[in-house]
């Protein structure tokens, strides 16, 4: 039984109310009068008030209390549960976060590798509704990285059974608040509404934006138990030690369980075994470790054995960054200033006259390309006119530039007021006077963001533009003072650093369903994601179609949905070349942090008021039935409570109408 309403006890003051009225009830006695001359005073003392009287049991007070018991009982209008009778609407919240592909329990994964908590939910549910009442109603909500309404007031079983088992697990961010929300909207100000939510529990603290507030019961049944324990590979990186010294990698480990594990650690290059390292882990901590000494590879694979419930972080993967000099190509009629400033970086500059230059290479009258090609683009200056034809165009389309001003009007800043924005080539540097009195006039690109301001006016701005480096500054070095700065040797530090991030043999990692930019060409016509390693293979994850905008491959793409090393094959019109592209795509980290079921914190309350709170996990998979509240229906007191009360108050006036109290 429940109450839908407490506000009803404020009538339960009635009850004391009644009984003092009998303690303040006048008392007449029979009285014999051996006179009627003293009838006057006797009348006097039977009219007499007697309050505080001592409380009799009278018949009456009995009849009137109860009446009114009943009558605040039906003002706080009770329920009781009833299985199988359900007319109204219940809202279905499917957890498939990356969490659910984990199997339930330790017991379990020695007898059925594949009995995952995703499969034992659907299990549940389709029981669940094949036990529901034909006219209810279910609306299916699926929680993955972004809500989705899978059936909206659907009464066919055979429908919502067919949703159930398509279902499949989402590895990107779990979008909880923004689930919770939708059902909240969905159900609010129904009084026969209700939701259910089937999870596993691992969820977030989503608390910290505000609670989700609920006016309809609010059911969690899990499908996990507390024997499932988690290690994951939190951190892997490789890094090329010099020419000749080989390649080092650092791994860092993490144990989601209450007690220490012991694990082991295999590395791959290009898929042979290059080291083994057995790793102890105490619970809730991490552990790093390092390799030394590899042999050269394209793309590293670190590998976690030894058992836990879910296996999309038991590998990672690393693709070799340069740790060697930068190589730079500076376009530039002669500045001594910014030659000398890249040299102190460490790199090896290559300075090339654009004037004085000749060749045959690139088209008419362009000098050849380097032998070797550069890690960066320096352009002191106006972009010589042979950049933009042939070999040239396409060499700086995909190499990190970096141009000091330029042809084009120029503007007068309105005011000397200089502001410094936060990036990483900015770093360590406080310009607080205007290095220069002219600047560009030039709009900020949609991929750029600002770096420098003077006055209203852009003095310099970066960003990627199709996935490859960019920075622009407004101005020309020869009409600056910045040279003569201090922190120019910083920044041109800075500038080197950031248009170096990232320079490896593959694009890095991304999280599964995230956007990521990709440096595509201009007549990339057709490109498609193939899983190469890791759980996407293991997974039988097929091909994916990449994203296409206007008959071309788009350069913003959507990462596949299932973890593991992909590569992006992309075809050019006829007699262009096919390029291809390595990335790592990852669950999110988030899911790894389990060590058994948890409360559901900021998910709601199960009472029927909006009260924050947080919904409490009822584990129907340890009582071998789900208890949801798709096979029960709330059935109102109401009416009986009100009819009993007006049979008392018909008793009670009987009992009046006798003319005396009993």
């Amino acid at each position: 039984m429940g109450i839908a309403s407490w506000a009803g006890l404020w009538f339960g003051l009635a009850l004391p109310a009644i009984v003092i009225m009998y303690l303040f009830k006048r008392k007449y006695l029979d009285t014999i009068v051996p006179s009627h001359l003293l009838w006057d005073r006797v009348l006097r003392n039977i009219e007499a008030n007697r309050p505080w009287q001592k409380l009799q049991n009278r018949l009456l007070l009995w009849l009137q209390l109860l009446a009114a018991a009943l009558l605040v009982v039906a003002l706080m209008l009770p329920f009781v549960w009833v299985r199988g009778g359900s007319q109204g609407h219940t809202v279905i919240i499917a957890d498939t976060s990356a969490s659910m592909s984990a199997v339930w329990g330790a017991a379990e994964r020695d007898k059925d590798m594949q009995d995952t908590n995703l499969d034992r939910m659907k299990k549940q549910l389709r029981e669940d509704i094949e036990r529901m009442s034909s006219g209810q109603e279910v609306t299916l909500l699926r929680l993955g990285s972004q809500p989705q309404v899978l059936l909206s007031r659907e009464k066919n079983k055979d429908a919502l059974k067919k949703a159930v088992s398509e279902l499949s697990a989402d590895y990107g961010k779990a979008a909880y608040r923004e689930t919770l929300s939708l059902a909240s909207a969905l159900t609010w100000n129904d009084p026969e509404a209700s939701v259910a939510i089937y999870t596993d529990g691992q969820w977030p603290d989503v608390s910290g934006s505000g609670n989700v507030a609920f006016d309809v019961p609010v059911q969690v049944n899990s499908v996990q138990d507390e024997l499932a324990g988690n290690t994951a590979i939190v951190q892997f990186g490789v890094r090329q030690d010099g020419e000749e010294g080989g390649v080092s990698g650092v791994a860092v480990v993490k144990n989601y369980r209450k007690d220490k594990t012991e694990a082991s650690l295999d590395l791959y290059g290009d898929g042979h075994l290059l080291a083994t390292h057995q790793v102890v882990v105490e619970g809730g901590k991490s552990a790093t470790v390092s390799f030394e000494r590899l042999d050269s590879a394209e793309v590293y694979r670190l590998s976690l054995s030894g058992g836990d419930a879910y296996a999309p972080d038991n590998e990672a993967f690393a693709f070799r960054e340069k740790a060697d000099s930068a190589n730079i190509l500076l376009l530039s009629s002669g500045n001594l200033f910014l030659e000398k400033a890249l040299q102190l970086t460490g790199s090896r500059v290559t300075r090339m006259d654009p004037g004085a230059s000749t060749g045959k290479n690139g088209g008419s009258g362009a000098p050849a390309l380097p032998d070797a090609k550069p890690d960066i683009i320096v352009i002191d200056g106006a972009e010589p006119d042979f950049v933009g034809e042939g070999a040239w165009r396409d060499l700086l389309k995909e190499t990190p530039l970096w141009t000091w001003g330029g042809g084009g009007e120029k503007a007068q800043p309105e005011s000397g007021e200089t502001e410094t924005l936060s990036h990483p080539v900015t770093r360590y540097l406080s310009l607080s006077e205007a290095p220069t009195g002219q600047l560009l006039k030039r709009e900020v690109p949609v991929w750029g963001e600002p770096l420098l301001k003077i006055g209203s006016l852009p003095a310099a701005y970066a960003g990627k533009d199709q996935g490859v480096a960019r920075l622009v500054f407004l101005f020309a070095l020869e009409d600056s003072d910045l040279p003569l700065r201090p922190e120019f040797p910083i920044l041109v530090n800075n500038a080197v650093e950031w248009l170096r991030t990232g320079q490896a043999t593959g694009l890095g990692r991304v999280m599964a369903g995230a956007k990521l930019d990709l440096p595509v060409a201009a007549d990339d016509i057709d490109g498609t994601w193939i899983p190469q390693e890791g759980f996407a293979l293991q997974a039988g994850a097929e091909q994916v179609t990449a994203e296409r905008k206007q008959g071309v491959v788009s350069s913003r793409q959507t990462s596949p949905g299932i973890p593991g090393l992909w590569r992006l094959e992309v075809k050019g019109s006829e007699g262009a070349k096919e390029r291809t592209f390595l990335v790592q795509v990852t669950a999110d980290p988030a899911e790894s942090a389990f060590v058994g079921i948890q409360p559901l914190q900021g998910a709601g309350n199960l009472s029927d008021k909006p009260v924050e709170g947080a919904v409490q996990m009822e584990n129907g998979s340890q009582s071998g039935q789900s208890d949801s509240l798709i096979s029960k229906s709330r059935q109102s007191l109401v009416y009986p409570v009100a009819l009993l009360a007006l049979l008392v108050i018909l008793v009670e006036w009987g009992v009046y109408q006798r003319g005396r109290s009993i």
